[in-house]
């Protein structure tokens, strides 16, 4: 069976891979924009470059690989880009080629979007856990892309296509990059324990809290709503349980067995951050039998030695 991942070479793109290639699949395509494959995606046998605002050039791939699974994982990700309409571009726009292009070539094929918690938005603490009927309220050029994206999935599924949403709350792991939260204090803790750093860590809001779940669970998550969600339906991916920034500098202490102090800065502070925001899992382990296998230390633990092994490598070839 072919299947094609977009955004192969990111995040959890690569973390798919080796989850799709445990679970015997071999005939795997994935797409690229600019950064170069690299060893982390070998696995993936037939890799393509593609702009997925290229209308043309998505009908051409799709009609060339025809394939019968996709996981639609490109988009531009931090959510500080300074060209708000790249994000309406790339997570808007290029899902409606990509849509459009099955719905004339390949209309039977399954394709799971990969939306984002973030267009719930500033939900208040009392109506959390959050549920996938929650109202959306994007707050930021990123979540209002995304939303659009959700919704212009959801009316391809009511006009016939078998698209299947998954809206993922934060998650990390080892290989992901520094301008994620976790990512970013597992590279400052690691550069601290070496003695690259002074003991302070310096952070934006201290208080806000997230769901975060391991990577490696989340893309087990994709792998199974794709097999046994329900077209049309939307479902959250989650742990069901927070931590706040301060939390995880405090976890991250522990690993290293180090003390660190924490600082709050005013400059780095978002003018729309949102406080908290913890998902429920109900329905995705209702409908797929699916739960997070990694806790929280385990992941972390993962992460600081990613980055110390790294940093480690970085001074061997320096």
């Amino acid at each position: 069976m072919t299947i094609l991942i977009t955004g192969a070479t990111g995040f959890a793109g690569r973390h798919l891979i080796d989850c799709l290639h445990a679970k015997g699949a071999r005939d795997i395509y994935g797409t690229y924009h600019s950064r170069e494959p690299g060893q982390a995606v070998t696995s993936v046998l037939n890799l393509r470059q593609l702009d997925i605002t290229d209308g043309e050039k998505v009908n051409q791939l799709i009609d060339e690989i025809r394939p019968k699974e996709i996981y639609h994982l490109a988009a531009v990700s931090a959510t500080t880009v300074d060209e708000p309409k790249l994000y309406y571009q790339v997570n808007f726009s290029g899902t409606v080629n990509l849509l459009e292009a099955v719905r004339q070539i390949v209309p039977y094929c399954r394709v799971l979007y990969v939306s984002s918690a973030n267009i719930y938005g500033p939900v208040p603490e009392q109506e959390q856990p959050i549920r996938e009927e929650h109202a959306l309220c994007p707050v930021n050029h990123y979540a209002a892309a995304k939303a659009s994206a959700d919704l212009v999935s959801l009316t391809y599924g009511i006009n016939g296509l078998k698209v299947i949403r998954v809206r993922p709350f934060n998650h990390t792991g080892p290989g992901q990059e520094n301008s994620f939260v976790c990512s970013r204090m597992a590279q400052m803790t690691a550069e601290i324990s070496m003695g690259l750093r002074e003991p302070v860590i310096e952070a934006g809001n201290l208080a806000a809290a997230r769901d975060f779940t391991d990577v490696r669970d989340v893309v087990e998550a994709y792998r199974l709503l794709l097999q046994k969600g329900c077209p049309g339906e939307v479902y959250n991916v989650c742990s069901g349980e927070v931590y706040s920034v301060r939390e995880i500098i405090s976890l991250f202490s522990q690993l290293a067995g180090i003390k660190i102090r924490v600082k709050s800065r005013p400059d780095l502070l978002r003018g729309t951050d949102i406080a908290m925001l913890r998902g429920c899992r109900e329905k995705i382990t209702r409908e797929t039998g699916w739960r997070p296998k990694f806790n929280l230390l385990t992941t972390l633990n993962d992460l600081f030695f990613f980055w110390k092994r790294r940093l480690e490598n970085h001074i061997v070839k320096g």
